[in-house]
Parts: C-alpha cells; structure tokens; sequence
C-alpha cells in the first residue's frame, strides 16, 4: 500500500518522473517499480501517454487521484493509531514504575521525539542516553530503560540489564 501511495504521489508531483527515479523514491528496485506501475495501469488508477519515441508521462487518472486519497486517508490513521498506542504504552509504563529512574536509549528520531513530547506533557522526567553509551552502570532496581529500535534492545542484553521496548512493551531481561 505505501508503496502505491509512493508511486501515486510521485506521478501527481511529477508526471515525467522516470522509473528510476521511482525506484530511488521508493527504495525499490527497478523491476519492482515496474511492475507496480504495471498494476496501476491494470486498475485504472495511472494511464501512459508516449509523448516521443524515447519519452513517456505517467498520468493519475481520476481514479488513480481518488485512490490517492483514500491511501493517503488511510496513512494518517494509522500512524495516528500508532502515535496513540506509543503513547498509551509510555503512561503504562510511567505508571508502573514506582520511583525508578526513566532513561531513554537510542537515538534522538521521530519515535524519540513521541515518547519525550508525551514524558514531557505527564511531566515526568527523564533522561536521555545515546546510543552505543555504557549504559552498564544504571542497576534495574534504580532505573527503567526504554528504547525503540531492536539494535538497542540486544545492546542492553549483552550488559544483562532489563530493557523494555516500547514497540512491542515486552521486557527484555539478560542472561
């Protein structure tokens, strides 16, 4: 579906984008682009018009621009869904976790800046730990590790600390 969505917004953006520009759009490959655009065209939803020999244009039908939007309709639900549920899990923790200390582990991104604009809006402090810093000095009895990305969780394991990831709030314990 993203994929789509991609392909759509580029053509609507540009219609003399070529597939290899695409690709570097999507981060497909070029087969694949070609193939999705085979689709498209097979729905309704993008026409081509050779304009010479050696140029083509991409063209949103109506369709294709409806299907545009009710895509786009659909991405922004959900990834306000996500947003919510990020939250949520950030008050269960929050809630559950006495007095311990919160750090946050990994990189300053956009989930880093969802989960410090919610900590932020409870007025609960935290800290921030980049990552690949020694964290093997924070004891689980004192502190609550929270982090986003699966490099960061196996980092926290190989220092046998309890890492919780807000992606899928499972705890984590080491060896």
């Amino acid at each position: 579906m993203t994929n789509e969505l991609e392909i759509l917004r580029s053509v609507d953006e540009e219609n003399r984008i070529t597939q290899r520009e695409l690709a570097k759009r999507t981060g497909l490959s070029l087969g694949s682009v070609n193939v999705l655009i085979k689709r498209l065209i097979h729905k309704g939803l993008l026409k081509i018009e050779h304009v010479n020999a050696r140029t083509i244009r991409y063209i949103l039908t109506p369709k294709g621009l409806m299907e545009k939007a009710r895509l786009t309709y659909l991405y922004i639900v959900q990834s306000y869904n996500y947003i919510s549920n990020i939250e949520q899990k950030i008050e269960k923790i929050v809630n559950n976790n006495g007095s311990k200390k919160l750090i946050l582990y990994g990189i300053r991104d956009e989930l880093y800046d969802i989960i410090s604009a919610k900590l932020k809006s409870m007025n609960e402090e935290f800290e921030f730990i980049e990552r690949n810093a020694d964290i093997g000095r924070f004891s689980e009895s004192e502190y609550i590790i929270v982090t986003w990305h699966p490099e960061d969780i196996e980092n926290g394991l190989n220092k046998g600390l309890k890492i919780i990831n807000i992606l899928n709030l499972k705890n984590v314990k080491g060896k």
